[in-house]
C-alpha cells in the first residue's frame, strides 16, 4: 500500500508499506516531494517508529495491541502517526483527508483512549483517530486533556513511590527562578490519583525536537554547551544543568530536553523550555531517609555529566552565581489546595540549600 508523509497539507514523501515473507513490515521510500527533511531524519522506519508510544510506558502496550497499533502498518493506518510534537502525519496516497481532519491541536481527543492510557481501563468501543496517547513517550502513566484554555498533560507517579507529581510541582517553583524559560507544573487529582499537570508548549507553528535527534557524536556537557551556544542559548543550557543540580534530577536524558523548530521550514528557533522534572527532589526517599541525606548525596548521579556539583561549577557564570547567593534560605511553598506534608517541604528545602552551598563553596 502506498502512503504519503504529510507536513500539515503539504506532501513530503511517497512511500510503500508491506509485509514480507516473514510477516515483518517493510517500508520503502518511493519519492521525496521536497528538498527538506525532518530534523534528525535517518531512515523512514526509525522516524515513524519513534512517533509511536514506547511499550514500556505504563498501560500503553495493551492499548497499542487493543487498537491494532502495535506494528508500524497498523499504527499509521489507525492513528495517521499524528503527534503533539510537530505537524507531520501519514495518509493513504488517494485519501482525501486533510490536516484539519486529523490535527491534534484542533480536534477533540478520544476520552476513552485517554482514560485507558492513564489507568488501563480498556473499552470495546471503536476509537477516534484523534488521540495523542499513541504518540506520547515516557514511562509513566499519563494522558492529555483538552480544557477551555488549552491542552494539558496529566502524569501520575509510580506505583512504588507516588511522589513524582509532588517533585515535579515543587521543582517548578525553583525552575521559575533559575531558568529563563520553563514549563509551569501544578498538582491535581485525576481519577482519584495525584498527578502533575502542565500546559502543552508546542503548537502548529513550533514543534519540539529532542536533543538526541539534533546533536550527533559526543553528548558530553561540553559538546551540548557548544551546540546551545551556537544557537544563542548557552545561558539557558547552563541554567538547566545547574537547576538539575539543585533538585538532584537523575533523569535529564537526551529525550527530556531539546529545541523548538519551525514546523514549516525545519529551522531550529531556540532551546525548548525546561520540562519533565518528576524524577527529582528525592522522589524515591521517605522522610526518614531525607533526614539522613548524606549517603544519598554521595551516590546520586546526573544523566548529563558525571557529577552534579562539578557540572554546576563548570557551567557557572557570575550572574548565575549571584542568583544562587540570593536563593540562600529558599523554602518551597505549600500547594494552595492539596496539602503537602510540611516536614517534607522543610527537608527538601534544606537539601536545596545544601546543594546551593556545595556548588558555591
Amino acid at each position: 500500500m502506498t502512503f504519503v508523509l504529510m507536513n500539515k497539507d503539504v506532501p513530503w514523501l511517497l512511500f510503500n508499506c508491506k509485509r514480507d515473507e516473514y510477516d515483518e513490515v517493510q517500508l520503502k521510500e518511493l519519492e521525496w516531494l521536497t528538498d527538506m527533511r525532518p530534523i534528525g531524519y535517518g531512515d523512514l522506519f526509525s522516524f515513524l517508529d519513534r512517533r509511536k508510544a514506547p511499550k514500556h510506558r505504563k498501560h500503553i502496550e495493551q492499548l497499542l495491541e487493543r487498537y491494532g497499533c502495535a506494528d508500524i502498518d497498523g499504527f499509521i493506518q489507525v492513528t495517521h502517526a499524528v503527534s503533539l510534537n510537530d505537524t507531520f502525519w501519514v495518509k493513504e496516497q488517494n485519501s482525501s483527508l486533510q490536516w484539519e481532519d486529523v490535527s491534534l491541536y484542533s480536534n477533540t481527543f478520544d476520552e476513552m483512549i485517554a482514560n485507558a492510557a492513564f489507568d488501563g481501563a480498556m473499552s470495546d468501543t471503536d476509537m477516534s483517530s484523534t488521540s495523542p496517547e499513541f504518540g506520547t513517550d515516557g514511562s509513566y502513566a499519563k494522558c492529555w486533556v483538552r480544557e477551555p484554555d488549552g491542552i494539558y498533560l496529566c502524569k501520575s507517579g509510580s506505583a512504588t513511590f507516588e511522589l513524582e507529581p509532588l517533585s515535579e510541582y515543587l521543582s517548578s517553583q525553583l525552575a521559575e527562578i533559575i531558568c529563563n524559560d520553563t514549563v509551569t507544573y501544578d498538582m491535581a487529582f485525576l481519577h482519584e490519583k495525584l498527578v502533575s499537570k502542565c500546559r502543552l508548549f508546542t503548537d502548529e507553528h513550533y514543534g519540539l525536537i529532542k536533543i538526541g535527534r539534533v546533536v550527533s557524536g559526543s553528548k558530553s556537557v561540553a559538546s551540548l554547551l557548544e551546540y546551545y551556544e551556537k544557537i544563542g542559548n548557552g545561558d539557558d543550557f547552563r541554567r538547566m544543568c545547574i537547576f538539575d543540580a539543585l533538585i538532584l534530577n537523575i533523569d535529564r536524558h537526551l529525550g527530556n530536553f531539546g529545541v523548538l523548530a519551525d514546523n514549516d521550514t525545519m529551522e531550529v528557533i531556540r532551546m525548548a523550555p525546561v520540562f519533565d522534572n518528576n524524577r527529582s527532589l528525592c522522589f524515591d526517599l521517605d522522610n526518614d531517609q531525607l533526614e539522613n541525606i548524606e549517603w544519598y548525596l554521595k551516590r546520586v548521579k546526573p544523566s548529563i555529566g558525571s557529577d552534579f556539583i562539578a557540572t554546576a561549577r563548570g557551567l557557572m557564570t557570575d550572574e548565575i552565581r549571584q542568583e544562587l547567593k540570593n536563593l540562600s534560605g529558599f523554602h518551597f511553598r505549600q500547594h494552595p489546595t492539596i496539602s503537602v506534608d510540611p516536614k517534607r517541604l522543610d527537608l527538601l528545602s534544606d537539601i536545596v540549600n545544601r546543594q546551593i552551598d556545595r556548588i558555591l563553596n
